[in-house]
């Protein structure tokens, strides 16, 4: 199996990741009958010949004939992912590992099968696991690194990579990887110097959405979205590209535009957290939630943990008139994240909304006291 260093922002894939499936091993000899073998020759034939679904059903047979024998379930579960059926798949792997718990081929394959459902922290899971015991395994580590940059683990990738950037600074995908994680945890000095080093190879598509990124870091929503489109005009099928590109035409003002970014975004890659997160907030704002919740849901799915999905949500079905659960959802919100402004704003209107005056009014001085703190210390950090 063979990778590519995919690259993100925040947790967006910027480079298409290219993941080949694991070939089938060869039967181990005389574990089976001679019917048996004949099958399983027939199988890994048909997998050869690219024949799939029939390589489907001679596994299914060889694992009611035995259903202890771990090749043929691993080959199955490869053949699954291959043709989309991931909650398959996963079953067939699971059930590879009640007979072989430390077979490293199975562990990957399954991992491989949650990243392909998007399922990014069953994936980081299952690879840190693998990673402890094999911290070498290029494999394992893009993967990884992937994983962490895509669920917001920006420390993590790099504490992941540094080492390998100490080794190999110039590995151009540990430089995009690592670059990206830098910026997005605020250390901006490193990420330029990390830029300043690709720059060395020549100005790039690449090079130019990590001086964006940086750009838009600093607050620079301008020239940020300037440096971007330079980017995505040399390179219109830049992952990524046009999510962070988004953002930093909201920063701008320019919303029509923004929405329209955030839309090609999810055209390349419809697992996209911000993207769905921004979008869907955009719509709705402007009202229209059918078509926001979708998006929304998918942003949660992607990153449970974020509070601003979390409050996304909650919003969402303020909007639709759903206001208990609005309010627990909201309260929830406001109580892991308490300088979370516009999560207090909602309250105030959805207690007002609800008769509830003291607690609305409650909420509205949280609001005035926050607001007072912005004037006085600068923006506040939201999580």
């Amino acid at each position: 199996m063979t990778t590519r260093f995919p690259h993100l922002w925040t947790g967006i894939n910027l480079f298409a990741i290219a993941f080949c499936i694991f070939s089938s091993a060869s039967p181990a000899a005389g574990q089976r009958g001679d019917s048996t073998d004949k099958l399983y020759r027939d199988a890994i034939e048909a997998d050869t010949r690219g024949q799939t679904e029939q390589a489907i059903a001679l596994y299914r047979q060889i694992i009611a004939l035995h259903p202890a024998a771990v090749e043929p379930r691993s080959n199955l579960g490869v053949d699954l992912a291959r043709v989309g059926l991931y909650d398959q798949a996963i079953a067939q792997y699971r059930e590879a590992l009640k007979w072989q718990p430390s077979n490293r081929m199975v562990r990957l394959n399954l991992a491989i099968a949650f990243y392909k459902e998007a399922d990014y922290r069953r994936t980081a899971f299952e690879l840190s696991s693998l990673y402890k015991e094999d911290p070498e395994n290029p494999q394992v580590v893009n993967l990884l690194a992937d994983c962490y940059l895509r669920l917001g683990r920006n420390k993590d990738v790099i504490r992941l990579l540094d080492p390998i950037y100490q080794k190999r600074p110039d590995d151009a995908a540990v430089q995009y990887v690592l670059g990206t994680a830098l910026i997005s945890d605020g250390q901006t000095r490193r990420g330029e110097i990390i830029i300043d080093r690709i720059l060395r190879n020549g100005n790039s598509a690449e090079a130019n959405l990590l001086i964006g990124a940086a750009q838009y870091a600093a607050g620079d929503y301008k020239q940020a979205a300037t440096t971007l489109y330079d980017a995505l005009k040399a390179n219109p099928n830049l992952q990524g590209g046009w999510t962070i590109y988004g953002r930093a035409l909201l920063g701008s003002g320019d919303n029509e535009n923004a929405e329209a970014a955030f839309q090609r975004a999810l055209q390349v890659d419809p697992n996209d957290f911000d993207a769905n997160l921004h979008l869907g907030g955009m719509l709705r704002h402007d009202g229209d939630s059918n078509a926001a919740a979708p998006l929304l849901d998918r942003a949660l799915r992607l990153r449970p943990e974020s509070p601003a999905a979390q409050f996304q949500i909650g919003a969402l079905n303020a909007a639709r008139g759903q206001l208990e659960e609005a309010r627990k959802q909201l309260e929830a919100v406001t109580k892991r994240w308490p300088n979370f402004l516009e999560a207090h704003v909602q309250l105030a209107t959805l207690y007002a909304r609800m008769n509830r005056a003291q607690d609305s009014e409650r909420e509205r001085k949280i609001v005035l006291a926050l607001n007072e703190k912005s004037r006085r210390e600068g923006p506040q950090p939201e999580p």
